[in-house]
């Protein structure tokens, strides 16, 4: 299929389409002609949820996704039955208690059960007292049930309101427009504002009750981790004060300093040890000289001196702290300069010693050395007992550390909900909401446009393109043969020509060939006249085959070759040609019912020698119509091989051919039986007649692959049935 037969079609159904547009057109004028002229009034109010130009207490972002959050929040709420609720019962005080009430009723609806069983002095004090405690109505309750069916009587309950009304987002601003629209002009401007300030009344009363109830459930949280935060404090309080740990942290380091003193001063008198055993032992080879009988020498004056300054040098080091670097070189250098001294001592450059000044300076070293064991021995001991006690320092800050890591945690979990508390008590202080009306709602003047021009547009328009998309749409799933380009598409076999459908309930075939109907039914004189010349077209391709034995078939039943053949006979009698019509269709002889032919194909035989045409006519049925002649079957469940005798009929078809013009055969549909494989070879021309309302199916392709194995003896296809909308697409 193409764009050129979609616009065939779409054209063929034109009227179709023209009509049900004008139908569309006329109902929606019809719909709007009696449609209520409606005035609308419009309020708009800013929420702030995207403006950050005030001052507030703490730090905020805004967040877009949020806002829309907030904003589909606020049109929830405003559209919510409670909300609604509130401007219903403002509404029916108005008119209860107004001189000039918005809606009035009709004489209908002051007749109504729901207006007789109304008090004006319950609803008004059901009302108010709604209206006051911000509650809705409820059904359960027999008063409040008459006075919501007065509502509904007065147009306003919930659903009559929110039909009405319409509150959406302005697309990417900080506004809400709220829009109403009602008969009366001052009704619609008082819905809409009074609906804003029932919101904001709504809203903040929401949030104050949630403000009252989160101080109160923070103030709880706070004094409990206030308890918790004092009593981690006092835990660490009384460990510091029962291990007498003022600073641990100054305490540890200043012995640690002291530590490292006294580490120095240890090393600094193991090298004064090793000074005075060297010199003992110097004293002591001396003493051996001597006891040799050899002279003794020494450099008693220099060593003096040099000791004199290690001790004053070593004396101020120690004064300073230890932490001088200079005076910590020099006493080093002095050091090595007094080993030299006693090392020289056994030389003869110094002056001569007697043995009891060296046994005198013996004694003297080894006092020293005593000394200096002792020094060294306090100064281990010491630096010992300070280094167990910086030990047990380190276990003391483990345990200070861990408490004050606890009540570090209490405060800041103190701290967090002390601020959640001060957020909700600003709540309570500050405004709760930014919400303002920048626009108040007035009367209009005139009301809303009918827009009926635009209706019945829209309505024409929808229907238009349904109309064609459902033409189009039809056309493009029906899978059946309807067209002769479709046909041409689908089947590889020529097609010779086309049958349109004709009424042969009101006439017969003969009647539709030579007869037209009355110049009153234009429609049926030109589907008629249709039929007859497509009839001639298929009978010129007939005898512009210049055959004579035409077998009609078709794949499948049902699809009018009966019909065909009468029809084709008819045609041919009427161009003075002699015509023998043979049923051979034995699985559905209809043919032979029809035409109240004789049935005696099956029981036809005669020997060659005894043929002749005379025998035959006189087995045949004479039509009423001149050169048409019938041999008819009886029918049943079999073939004609199966049937038919040694000497039958289609045996003789030569011979008959030389007195009738043309020999009509008709079979059985290939899809189902064998009848026309079997015929084939006694027939010149095959013409295979298939439906327009048939569609092609595998078994349709087998049958037509062997019909085109017929080669030349396949004479074409006829489309029958043919709607007059598709002869020309």
């Amino acid at each position: 299929m193409d764009v050129v037969y979609y616009i065939k079609a779409l054209m063929k159904k034109k009227w179709l389409i023209i009509i049900g547009t004008i139908l569309a057109v006329v109902a929606a004028f019809f719909f709007t002609m009696n449609k209520s002229r409606l005035y609308v009034s419009n309020a708009q109010m800013s929420t702030g949820f995207t403006i950050k130009d005030q001052i507030t207490l703490r730090d905020e972002n805004v967040s877009l996704y949020e806002a829309d959050v907030k904003f589909e929040n606020v049109i929830q709420s405003i559209t919510s039955p409670i909300v609604i609720g509130q401007l219903s019962y403002t509404l029916l005080l108005h008119d209860l208690t107004s001189n000039r009430p918005f809606r009035y009723l009709t004489e209908k609806e002051l007749k109504s059960d729901e207006y007789k069983a109304f008090n004006k002095e319950t609803a008004l004090r059901i009302c108010e007292q709604k209206l006051d405690s911000i509650q809705v109505l409820t059904s359960y309750n027999p008063e409040e049930r008459k006075v919501l069916e007065y509502m509904k009587l007065c147009k306003y309950d919930y659903e009559s309101i929110r039909k009405a009304l319409q509150v959406k987002r302005l697309q990417r601003t900080d506004y809400i427009d709220i829009t109403y629209r009602s008969e009366n002009p001052e009704q619609s401007a008082f819905v809409v504002n009074t609906l804003y300030r029932e919101f904001t009344r709504y809203y903040r009363s929401l949030r104050s009750e949630r403000t009252v109830e989160n101080v109160g459930t923070f103030e709880e949280l706070v004094q409990k981790k206030k308890d918790e935060l004092d009593q981690k404090v006092e835990a660490l309080r009384m460990y510091k004060s029962s291990e007498g740990l003022l600073n641990i942290e100054a305490a540890s380091g200043s012995e640690l300093s002291l530590i490292s003193q006294l580490e120095k001063s240890h090393l600094d008198e193991s090298a004064n040890n090793n000074t005075i055993r060297s010199s003992l032992q110097t004293v002591e080879e001396q003493l051996r000289i001597i006891s040799q009988g050899k002279p003794a020498y020494t450099n008693n004056e220099e060593i003096v001196n040099i000791r004199k300054q290690i001790n004053k040098l070593n004396d101020e080091y120690i004064r300073t702290g230890s932490n001088d670097h200079d005076l910590e070189q020099q006493i080093k250098t002095l050091r090595k300069q007094y080993q030299a001294a006693m090392a020289s001592t056994g030389s003869t450059s110094g002056t001569q010693v007697t043995k009891e000044e060296l046994q005198q300076k013996k004694i003297q070293l080894e006092s020293e050395l005593n000394a200096s064991d002792m020094n060294l021995q306090n100064l281990k001991r010491k630096i010992g007992s300070l280094r167990s006690s910086v030990g047990s320092y380190a276990n003391k800050e483990a345990n200070v550390g861990t408490l004050q890591q606890e009540v570090l945690l209490a405060q800041d979990e103190y701290n967090k909900l002390k601020e959640k508390l001060n957020s909700a008590i600003d709540n309570r202080t500050v405004p709760t909401d930014n919400f303002r009306q920048t626009l108040k709602g007035q009367p209009a003047f005139e009301p809303e446009s009918s827009k009926r021009l635009l209706i019945m547009g829209a309505a024409g328009i929808a229907v238009f393109f349904l109309s064609a998309m459902s033409i189009l749409l039809k056309e493009f799933f029906d899978s059946s043969l309807k067209s002769p380009s479709i046909f041409e598409k689908n089947i590889d076999i020529n097609l010779i020509s086309t049958i349109n459908r004709a009424d042969l309930h009101k006439y017969s075939i003969l009647e539709a060939l030579q007869r037209s109907p009355g110049d009153t039914d234009a429609s049926l004189r030109k589907r008629q006249n249709t039929f007859r010349e497509m009839l001639r077209k298929l009978r010129y391709e007939i005898e512009a085959s210049g055959k004579s034995v035409f077998l009609f078939t078709s794949t499948e039943p049902n699809q009018g070759k009966t019909t065909l053949v009468q029809a084709v006979a008819y045609s041919l009698s009427l161009s003075n040609k002699r015509v023998l019509v043979i049923d051979t269709n034995f699985c559905n002889n209809d043919l032979t019912v029809q035409l109240e032919a004789k049935p005696t194909l099956e029981k036809f035989s005669i020997e060659p020698e005894h043929f002749s045409i005379d025998k035959v006519r006189d087995l045949v049925t004479t039509y009423s119509i001149d050169n048409i002649e019938v041999f008819g079957c009886q029918g049943g469940d079999y073939t004609p091989t199966e049937i038919l005798p040694k000497n039958h009929l289609l045996n003789y078809l030569p011979q008959l051919k030389e007195y009738y013009d043309f020999i009509l055969m008709e079979g059985a549909p290939l899809n189902d039986y064998t009848d026309t494989k079997e015929l084939a070879e006694y027939a010149e021309k095959v013409i295979v007649v298939f439906s327009s309302h048939a569609s092609l199916k595998q078994t349709d392709k087998e049958s037509i692959q062997f019909l085109n194995s017929l080669d030349d003896k396949l004479l074409g296809a006829v489309l029958n049935k043919v709607s007059e909308d598709y002869l020309e697409l």
